[in-house]
């Protein structure tokens, strides 16, 4: 009777990767974002980064000690004036009706890109109309007024990503 090796814990180990490997491929065949699968074995949670995810590092920066001359006043006197240019800014936008993206994903203005846009500054939109496409998950969801109103600025440009609560438009009356 020939005599079988039992298994070594580093081939048991190599068997575990290869599963793993094999449900990843599988994730991707299958365009899934998410698996969780349980067995006596293994216990295994997959979650797939978007493509649109920036991740950052904490990075130690060490400053050098270079003295640096007091502010002139009419340095200050441009910053006041920024600021005061921002607080204007702001109440501005305050007065405007925002469209703001129901998810994250990628704009786009037109259905395709050999179309016009559904909309530019200064057009009328009507509530109902559709604005902007969002795709997420290579779905393409239609954004629609929800408002009457002229097109005032256009916030974000066409093929960028947005994240859910994005402002997209402002809506003047």
């Amino acid at each position: 009777m020939p005599k079988t090796k039992a298994p070594t814990g580093k081939s048991k180990q190599n068997n575990a990767v290869n599963k793993v490997i094999d449900i990843i491929q599988f994730m991707g065949e299958n365009q899934l974002a998410e698996i969780e699968l349980e067995t006596t074995d293994l216990k295994l949670s997959l979650r797939k980064r978007s493509q649109n995810l920036v991740t950052s590092q904490p990075i130690d920066v060490v400053q050098n000690q270079i003295p640096v001359a007091a502010p002139s006043p009419v340095a200050n006197i441009n910053k006041s004036e920024k600021t005061a240019d921002k607080k204007e800014a702001v109440k501005e936008e305050n007065n405007y009706h925002k469209i703001i993206s129901p998810m994250a994903g990628n704009f786009y203005r037109a259905p395709s890109p050999t179309s016009p846009p559904f909309i530019n500054e200064g057009d009328e939109v009507k509530a109902g109309q559709t604005v902007c496409i969002v795709e997420a998950m290579k779905m393409m969801n239609e954004i629609k007024a929800d408002k009457n109103g002229k097109v005032v600025k256009i916030l974000i440009e066409n093929g960028e990503p947005v994240e859910k609560g994005a402002e997209l438009f402002y809506i003047g009356d």
